[in-house]
């Protein structure tokens, strides 16, 4: 097996884990002498994160009951007793195609695993750089079918909670239009997007706590946001491209950490989509077609 990687500057420090999801182990910052988990380090025994960063490929989030429909055939995908969730390329061995020291390139191809839980041929390529104080992951998807599919994808980003004091709190700045209901299961769609209510709405700023469990998918998103540890001086700026329009944000309360996920699709999009709800992101791929995405995170220290 491969051993991690790691890539970092000055600045930045990123472990990952090629032989695993092309994921990663941590994400750092440098102050002071200090590396500051800004992403809890998935090696740490006290917690039980596999990783703090995923790519999700081909969908984001759950299909329900791992079944949907495309263009007239029905197809059910393995694991639907826990809505089929997340893709099926984060378990995976990605190939490093190339390794800087401060860039790294993974591509996977499912044509090498016999068993890969997708009705279609893909590929993919994950892209992670540090550069002065940013670091950039870009992602695509091919479709390698000899028919069109339905895509999606997306980032699954832990952030701690904590970077130096105890009892420090993230202050959170997103922005998006709606948040779907779902009041028959839990992570899958209900009905159409609804505006978040007061205690949902991250637009002018909202502390992380330990008192408030969410996890909800939103639509609308700009792509834009922050994260505050105003107690050790960082901020961290993301600035995603318009595929990702929808974030996923996830607070369980008895961990170390919390998640904020710039998706291309909502949950369950797939059934979303052929059902005909406009904010479902989930696309139409052709044969030989790629979807792409980028996401920027600029630290700085206030």
């Amino acid at each position: 097996m491969a051993e991690n990687v790691i890539i970092e500057n000055d600045i930045i420090k990123v472990i990952l884990t090629p032989e695993n999801g092309a994921g990663m182990l941590g994400m750092y910052a440098k102050k002071d002498g200090k590396e500051l988990p800004i992403m809890p380090d998935a090696r740490d025994e006290s917690h039980e994160l596999t990783w703090c960063n995923w790519m999700m490929i081909p969908y984001s989030n759950r299909v329900e009951n791992g079944k949907f429909s495309w263009e007239g055939k029905d197809y059910e995908l393995k694991n639907g007793d826990i809505h089929s969730i997340h893709g099926d390329t984060r378990t995976r061995p990605w190939s490093v195609e190339d390794n800087t020291g401060t860039y790294i390139r993974c591509d996977f191809k499912s044509s090498d695993h016999a068993d890969f839980n997708w009705p279609w041929p893909i590929e993919a390529r994950g892209e992670y750089e540090v550069m002065n104080n940013v670091f950039s992951m870009r992602m695509m998807l091919w479709n390698r079918g000899e028919t069109s599919m339905p895509a999606g994808f997306g980032y699954h980003p832990y952030f701690s909670r904590q970077l130096t004091e105890k009892e420090e709190q993230a202050i959170v700045t997103v922005n998006f239009h709606g948040i779907y209901p779902d009041a028959v299961t839990p992570c899958i769609p209900s009905g159409p997007a609804e505006p978040p209510a007061p205690e949902l709405d991250f637009s002018a700023g909202k502390a992380i706590t330990t008192e408030q469990f969410f996890d909800f998918c939103s639509c609308g998103y700009d792509g834009k946001g922050t994260i505050k540890w105003p107690e050790s001086g960082v901020r961290l700026t993301f600035d995603c491209s318009p595929t990702l329009s929808h974030l996923v944000c996830y607070n369980p309360l008895d961990y170390c950490y919390f998640a904020i996920e710039p998706v291309s699709n909502a949950n369950n999009g797939v059934n979303l989509y052929a059902d005909g709800e406009p904010t479902a992101g989930t696309v139409s791929l052709a044969p030989g077609e790629c979807l792409e995405a980028r996401m920027d995170m600029k630290i700085d220290f206030i």
